[in-house]
Formats: C-alpha cells, sequence, structure tokens
C-alpha cells in the first residue's frame, strides 16, 4: 500500500516492486501535475519508461498525463531496437569465450533482462557485464579485442592490479563491455570469492538458438546486494526493486546460501535492508530493518542524480575543514586516468598536464556547489548514518568511480 508520505516517490518505487495490481486509482489521482513530472523525469533518469509503459498499457483508466504515457511508449520502442543489438553482441561474446574455452557468467543486466523479465526491452541495458576468472581476463580481454571490440578511449590503461573490470570495450555498433575480473572494487572479503561463484555456478540457458552461460540466480541475488550497498550506497536506482522482485518470482534463491555467504562476508545487513525495501514497497511492512533506514535508502534511490557525487563528498567529509582540505588535495593530485577522461583519450606525461586546468575547474564545480547547496548535507548526514549501519566498508572517490 502507498502511504502518503512523499507520494510521487512512493509510487514509483511500488510500481518497480511489482505492485502495480494494487495501486488504488484513488492515489493516483490526488497526484499534481509536478509530482507526476516528478516521476517522469525520475523514470527518464534511471531508465524505468519502458517499465512504466508496460504496466499503464495496461491500465487505461489510470490518470496517467498523455506526456507521460507518449514518453513511456517512445522510451520502449526504442529500448526493443537496443536490446537487439546487445543480444547479438551478448551472443557473439558467448561464442567466442566458449570458443577458447573460457568460463564466463553473463552477470546482472544481460541475465535479468533475457530470462526473468517479461522482455528485455524492459530492463534497459547501458552495458554488458561479462565476469571471468583472474587467471583468464587478460587473454580474454585480447581475444575480445583481435575479434573487434575496441578499447574505449580516455578510459587509462590498467590490468588486474586496478578497478574490478579491465578497460571498457566497444563494438562497431556501439555496445559497450565491461570484462570483470572481480565483482566489486572496494577491500572487501567477498570480492574474489563472490566473482568466482558466477562464474563456477553459471548456468547454460538457451537463447535464440545459441548457449549462453547466465549468472545463477542466487549470486545473482548477492550481487545485486553487493551493488547496491557496497559499490553504491542505495544510489544506483530503483530498478534493485524491480531485479530482485524479478528474481523472488523465479523461486530459484537459495536462501540458506544467501544466508551463509552473506554472514561470511559482512553482507546481512545489506541483505536485510534489499528484502526490506522490496517488502516496504511492495506489498510487505520492511520487516525488522529500522524505518529510518529504509526510508534513507529510499530516498538514496530515487535522488537527483546530478546531485549525486556533491551528496557523496559530503557524506565523506563531515567537517567543513576536513571537507576543504580534502577538495584541495585532490585538485592537487588528479592522476593520468583522472586526465584522460578529461582529455577524452589516453593521456600522460606533458600531455596529461595541458588538461590540468580543466581538471580543477570540473572539481571546483562539484566541491563549492555541495557546499552551497542548501539542505543537502542533512540528506549527507543521513546517508552516513546508513554507511554506518549497514557496517559495510567505507568507499573511497575512486572505488565509486571503478
Amino acid at each position: 500500500m502507498i502511504s502518503e508520505t512523499d507520494l510521487p516517490r512512493n509510487t514509483l518505487l511500488a510500481l518497480c516492486a511489482g505492485a502495480g495490481p494494487t495501486v488504488d486509482q484513488g492515489v493516483l489521482e490526488t497526484l499534481s501535475q509536478d509530482q507526476w513530472e516528478w516521476i517522469h523525469n525520475r523514470a527518464r533518469q534511471y531508465r524505468l519508461l519502458p517499465m512504466l509503459h508496460s504496466i499503464i498499457a495496461q491500465q487505461p483508466d489510470w490518470p496517467v498525463p498523455a506526456e507521460l504515457r507518449e514518453a513511456a511508449l517512445g522510451s520502449h520502442r526504442s529500448w526493443v531496437f537496443r536490446s537487439l543489438i546487445m543480444q547479438l553482441a551478448l551472443i557473439e561474446i558467448g561464442g567466442l569465450l566458449d570458443t577458447h574455452s573460457i568460463p564466463y557468467a553473463a552477470l546482472k543486466g544481460a541475465s535479468l533482462s533475457l530470462e526473468f523479465y517479461a522482455e528485455p526491452a524492459l530492463r534497459p541495458m547501458r552495458d554488458l557485464d561479462i565476469m571471468v576468472l583472474p587467471d583468464d581476463a587478460e587473454r580474454a580481454y585480447d581475444k575480445l579485442k583481435a575479434a573487434g571490440f575496441q578499447k574505449v578511449q580516455g578510459k587509462g590503461e590498467y590490468g588486474l592490479e586496478y578497478k574490478h573490470h579491465l578497460p571498457p570495450l566497444r563494438n562497431a555498433q556501439g555496445v559497450y563491455l565491461e570484462l570483470h575480473h572481480r565483482i566489486a572494487p572496494c577491500d572487501w572479503s567477498g570480492s574474489q570469492p563472490l566473482g568466482n561463484r558466477l562464474v563456477e555456478n553459471a548456468r547454460p540457458v538457451e537463447f535464440q538458438g545459441h548457449t549462453i552461460r547466465m549468472a545463477h540466480p542466487t549470486d545473482t541475488y548477492l550481487h545485486l546486494v553487493v551493488h547496491a550497498a557496497f559499490h553504491n550506497l542505495f544510489d544506483n536506482g530503483p530498478n534493485l526493486l524491480s531485479d530482485v522482485a524479478a528474481l523472488e518470482q523465479t523461486g530459484l534463491i537459495d536462501r540458506d546460501k544467501v544466508a551463509a555467504f552473506a554472514n561470511a562476508h559482512g553482507l546481512a545487513q545489506s541483505v536485510a535492508l534489499v528484502d526490506a525495501l522490496v517488502a516496504r514497497f511492495g506489498e510487505g511492512e520492511g520487516g525488522a530493518v529500522p524505518a529510518k533506514m529504509i526510508e534513507q535508502a529510499a530516498d538514496l534511490m530515487t535522488q537527483d542524480p546530478d546531485e549525486h557525487w556533491q551528496r557523496f563528498l559530503l557524506r565523506k567529509r563531515r567537517d567543513p575543514v576536513g571537507r576543504i582540505l580534502g577538495g584541495v588535495r585532490r585538485a592537487f593530485r588528479p592522476n593520468a586516468f583522472d586526465l584522460s577522461e578529461i582529455a577524452g583519450k589516453d593521456v600522460s606525461g606533458l600531455e596529461a598536464i595541458r588538461h590540468y586546468p580543466a581538471w580543477i575547474y570540473e572539481r571546483a564545480k562539484v566541491y563549492l556547489g555541495a557546499e552551497l547547496k542548501s539542505g543537502l548535507d542533512k540528506e549527507a548526514a543521513g546517508d552516513a548514518e546508513l554507511e554506518a549501519w549497514l557496517e559495510r566498508p567505507a568507499l573511497t572517490e575512486r572505488d565509486v568511480k571503478a
């Protein structure tokens, strides 16, 4: 049931959590034009419009503004086409890795959208994420480049020592690929064990006449929890709810294995919060998780993405002096990867130094904007409290960028 508090946010989250059939039309009729515009904007920002189209197309009597209906329909059509391109790329990648006897698992978006959503376009993918074992990563990367995938310029040159995946690749059709060799960028005991599980437990799934190795739902669920709670702080969007709801419907999540892994690697609080969010905005009550933590996570999931970095920085530097000194220190210590992103190509040495002024300008906009934005510090304080409650490793700015 949707509460009256923060109605547009809770309406959007309820639809993501699979509670569409139980939404009271009378509640929707109380939404103002501004509130519908908020739902429209957040759905667009978090790639939820195709999902909304699927839901509202079955509810012709809902008082959904025509502009939102048309935008959702147009987005759905666009993602249907894009999904076909992504599927072709996945088939090519899977076939190539199988040919060279490289075990792999298609992660998150690919396994979820192709197996567990009513149609792939309802779960748009920005890129393809493929997991391989560390010993196979560089060989797989070289095979993909030999097959036509090219390294994305401006993302730096690095190996297994940096980030949780090798530099992103892109094919001629504009499909981006991240080849993972572990599952999280932070210094966390479960990063490699979960990465290994994803590959070792991958299931061969027949898809359009081809066999694709998809991550097992139990491991995908754990991956979703890690991505939401460790790699991010529930600020990666509401599709977490629709992903978990889709997995739950399969009946394939082994909850005993989830609990064992979570208890061994400090994920227990995060698992509890994810389940509480799905219950709270679906058809349950949220379990034993404090309501304050559920609300803070819900706020993070639906925040304005343009404020993401500013809110993150305020969370990391709770005292004013620390914020200023931290900003100055980072402004004078950009590395080759940061400057390459500014340049839009791989740079080093004197060529990298030429882009230093642009780096300082971009940093200043973020840091000063965070300090001056009204109300953001209070939200960041709540985020820090949630981070402490989760008992998760504290991410650095570099971890989040990875």
